[in-house]
C-alpha cells in the first residue's frame, strides 16, 4: 500500500464528510413498509448503521493524520482505509437497495394501474350490456 501525502488525507477527508452527510440523512420508513419489506428494512438501518459509524472512525482518523504528522506516523494506513472500506461498500449497498425498493414500487404501482383500467373496461362492458337492447332469436 502506498504512503499517504496530505494532499490525500484532504482528498478523503472531503470523501468521508459527503459519506457522512449521506448516511446522516434523516431517513424514515413506515411501519407498514418494514412489516411489508422487513428483510430489506433491517439490511437498510444496518447498512447505515454500520456506514456511518465507519465513517466517523475513518474520518476521524484522517483528520488526526492531516494535522499530526507524530499521529500519522503511528497510525497505519489499514486504520484509515478499513473503515474507509466499510464506509464505501455501505454506501453502494445503500444504492443498491433503495434502486431495488424504488423499482419495486414502480413496478407494483404500473401493476395496479393495470389492474384498475382493467377493471374499469369490465364495468363499462358490464354498463353498455345493460343499456344496449338485445335482440331476440
Amino acid at each position: 500500500m502506498r504512503e499517504l501525502d496530505a494532499n490525500d488525507l484532504g482528498l478523503l477527508l472531503s470523501v468521508y464528510a459527503v459519506l457522512l452527510l449521506a448516511f446522516a440523512a434523516n431517513f424514515h420508513l413506515s411501519a407498514g413498509a418494514v412489516r411489508q419489506h422487513r428483510r430489506a428494512a433491517i439490511l437498510f438501518t444496518a447498512a447505515n448503521f454500520v456506514g456511518e459509524v465507519s465513517t466517523v472512525v475513518a474520518l476521524l482518523l484522517t483528520w488526526v493524520a492531516l494535522w499530526s504528522p507524530r499521529a500519522w506516523e503511528r497510525i497505519d494506513n489499514l486504520l484509515v482505509f478499513i473503515p474507509g472500506s466499510m464506509a464505501i461498500t455501505c454506501a453502494v449497498v445503500l444504492t443498491f437497495v433503495s434502486v431495488w425498493a424504488r423499482s419495486r414500487r414502480i413496478v407494483e404501482e404500473l401493476e395496479e394501474d393495470r389492474r384498475h383500467q382493467t377493471q374499469q373496461k369490465h364495468q363499462h362492458r358490464k354498463e353498455l350490456a345493460q343499456h344496449t337492447p338485445h335482440e331476440a332469436h
